[in-house]
């Protein structure tokens, strides 16, 4: 018995040593001179939850967090119009709120070094970032150039398949050293954005606990099941939202009544939304209200805002507002402008259709 207590006692102080020495001080510092920051108070947002763990004043030019971390966690830097993103664990982070990408004038979502995981991130963001944003800007030239409308489907096809093809690789080999950590989540949900369902199964079950426990993995797990079942061929799901009057509006206004139609998900603070504005219109003009039906619909978003943006970039077709964020629950996309393309019956014909693609796969449709 006496053996027994001791037992019990030796691994009680096991325990609770390594409760104990899971507690580890970080600090997250880095320069911001913006005048208009200056003396402002900047949050620290958890990646996972979202939720705000961490406060920091800027003072004289610079901010600095410090606090003790159990789990190493992905974050998220608010600072006015500066962000970044850095990973929370032992030891002193630095991070750089300053910079935006030198060429194409896009906010750079600016990560930490300093720390083993953090190092990895970085070098892993850079490069991911400096070929999307390469890519962007490659996309932009061909919006100029006077080549047709064929040749520039193909070309945009060929930027985004090459990219897809170092990206994802890079992203693939990271997960296999941080199956079961921060990072390893990281890579996960940038991966689930690229790939099918299907192509993510292998990826997941190689996931360890930790990773499989996050609310964000289950979300992800979710999301694929919702992608598999609005894929091409499904019909579509309706949904909920208000017209230019406040009045209820769903989809199905729209979809399913025996005409072709083109739906952009988009916001007003959404630049690749933006982009796809002038390709719509010219959809819309030449098609609009004949063989197609062409309809907007404001996510994550006010329709005061929607309403001030279809005024800025003069969009002329059908609005659906105020849907909030069930699109991406009921579609399983993550990111936007997401374009559908659905047949006069509601079977959904193509997605994540883009720039002179998303003409040519309307012409193919709509032609005699």
């Amino acid at each position: 018995m006496k053996r027994t207590f001791l037992l019990i006692l030796i691994i009680i102080s096991a325990c609770f040593c390594y409760a104990q020495q899971k507690v580890a001080t970080y600090i997250v510092e880095g320069p911001l001179s913006d005048p208009t920051m200056q003396g402002e108070t900047i949050v620290m947002v958890n990646y996972e939850n979202p939720e705000t763990v961490n406060s920091a004043k800027v003072l004289n030019g610079k901010f600095q967090f410090t606090g003790e971390v159990e789990v190493p966690f992905l974050a998220r830097i608010f600072a006015g119009k500066h962000y970044g993103m850095c990973i929370i664990e032992k030891g002193t982070i630095t991070l750089d709120l300053e910079k935006t990408h030198t060429t194409s004038g896009f906010p750079i979502l600016n990560p930490g070094f300093g720390t083993p995981l953090n190092n990895e991130f970085a070098n892993l963001k850079i490069f991911v970032d400096s070929l999307s944003y390469e890519a962007i800007e490659r996309l932009n030239q061909l919006q100029k150039e006077s080549a047709d409308n064929e040749t520039k489907a193909k070309q945009e096809e060929e930027i985004r398949i090459k990219l897809r093809k170092i990206i994802i690789p890079q992203y693939q080999k990271v997960f296999k050293r941080h199956t079961n950590d921060i990072l390893g989540f990281y890579t996960i949900n940038e991966l689930s954005k690229e790939l099918s369902p299907d192509e993510m199964m292998p990826i997941l079950t190689q996931a360890g606990s930790y990773i499989m426990s996050l609310p964000s993995v289950q979300n992800i797990i979710k999301r694929l099941e919702k992608l598999k079942q609005t894929s091409e061929g499904k019909m579509f799901v309706d949904f909920e939202g208000k017209d230019e009057n406040g009045q209820p509006l769903k989809l199905s206004n729209f979809v399913g009544r025996g005409k072709y139609t083109l739906v952009s998900f988009w916001s007003r603070s959404c630049h690749g939304c933006r982009m796809e504005i002038p390709i719509i219109d010219e959809i819309y003009k030449q098609f609009g209200n004949k063989e197609l039906e062409v309809v907007g619909v404001a996510v994550n978003e006010g329709s005061i805002s929607t309403k001030k943006a279809i005024k800025e970039l003069n969009i002329t077709w059908p609005q659906l507002f105020e849907t909030g964020s069930q699109p991406y629950h009921l579609y399983g996309f993550s990111s936007i402008p997401q374009i559908m393309l659905f047949s006069p019956d509601g079977t959904i014909i193509a997605r994540n259709l883009h720039g002179e693609g998303l003409k040519a796969k309307v012409k193919d449709v709509l032609k005699p």
